[in-house]
């Protein structure tokens, strides 16, 4: 057999590591550890603000982790529900009435007939305004959706429309990523995985230009879940007052006014007359102090950074 180059490359990548490590690759107590730590799956660290939680406060955890990554959720009470929150988001939005969606039995079962939705069926070329996906389920500790590639639910349509609705049962909200990745091993069986595990945190963003926020730089701008949660677990559970380790919680975004700034508002720092009648006496105008050219250009950076709100579409944000 003739080995490619591309073979050749890799054997003479895994010599040179070898080498350096001074093994040959054939010891028995290397093999052994690969061998059972493949056969064994071992947990990586599992935080506590996810396990600890109930059933119940879990389901609110992810809810709350997903909105805060500007992801929104809106709950049903069965699948029967799940067109008309689907019909509400895209009029909500002012989108046409269509969703593609894939193969997925959950998805072909939902009553469709039930709303004037226009619905078709495969992959998604990058035409489809909305695209609608099943989960396989989701993370509480970080608001995440898992999603496998296939016919059901193909790839496509969780990157290329620009609004990405996601159907997800309450039941399948796992504590942690290591839950997850044993729901996978159990669904597909031993040693087989999907083409494709996707982990979905909220819309794609990006703010490498200029730091500016800008939604749906590389994916999809808005990301709606539609959570079947029979229980109503998400609005019943109360969770626990604790303090969330710094930085483990995503910031709500800050979104500016995108009117331009009156330099006579009040909270501009000059005073507004009365409404009626001429100005007291006693009132005096104090002139501003006089500032240099860097606190201006200052202040006006920090007036263009407001005048970008994160909702808004990169060719509306961008010059």
């Amino acid at each position: 057999m003739t080995e490619t180059p591309s073979s050749s490359a890799r054997d003479q990548v895994l010599a040179t590591i070898r080498r350096s490590l001074g093994v040959t690759g054939q010891e028995a107590p290397r093999r052994f550890a690969v061998a059972d730590r493949l056969k064994t799956h071992p947990s990586g660290v599992l935080p506590a603000r996810a396990t600890s939680k109930s059933p119940a406060e879990r389901i609110r955890l992810f809810v709350e982790m997903a909105e805060a990554s500007a992801a929104t959720v809106a709950t049903v009470s069965s699948t029967a529900g799940a067109p008309a929150a689907i019909a509400a988001f895209l009029r909500a939005h002012n989108l046409a009435p269509e969703i593609r969606r894939g193969a997925d039995p959950r998805l072909a079962e939902l009553p469709w007939s039930e709303t004037t939705l226009t619905v078709t069926e495969g992959r998604s070329f990058g035409d489809d305004a909305a695209g609608i996906s099943a989960a396989l389920g989701g993370v509480a500790e970080t608001g995440t959706l898992i999603l496998t590639s296939g016919a059901d639910n193909p790839t496509t349509l969780n990157f290329l429309p620009d609004n990405h609705i996601v159907l997800l049962d309450a039941a399948d909200v796992a504590a942690t990523y290591e839950d997850i990745w044993g729901v996978v091993r159990e669904r597909y069986g031993a040693g087989v995985m999907p083409r494709t595990v996707n982990w979905i945190t909220g819309p794609s963003r990006s703010a490498d230009i200029e730091q500016i926020l800008l939604m749906g730089a590389h994916g999809p701008r808005r990301l709606h879940i539609v959570l079947i949660d029979p229980a109503h677990a998400a609005d019943d559970a109360k969770l626990n007052a604790e303090p969330v380790p710094a930085g483990s919680t995503p910031a709500e975004p800050r979104v500016g006014d995108t009117l331009a700034i009156d330099p006579q508002a009040p909270e501009s720092g000059a005073p507004t007359p009365p409404a009626d009648g001429p100005e007291p006496a006693t009132l005096k105008r104090v002139p501003e102090p006089k500032r240099t050219p860097a606190e201006e250009d200052a202040e006006l950076d920090e007036a263009l950074d407001e005048s970008f709100p994160a909702s808004d579409p990169p060719s509306q944000t961008q010059p």
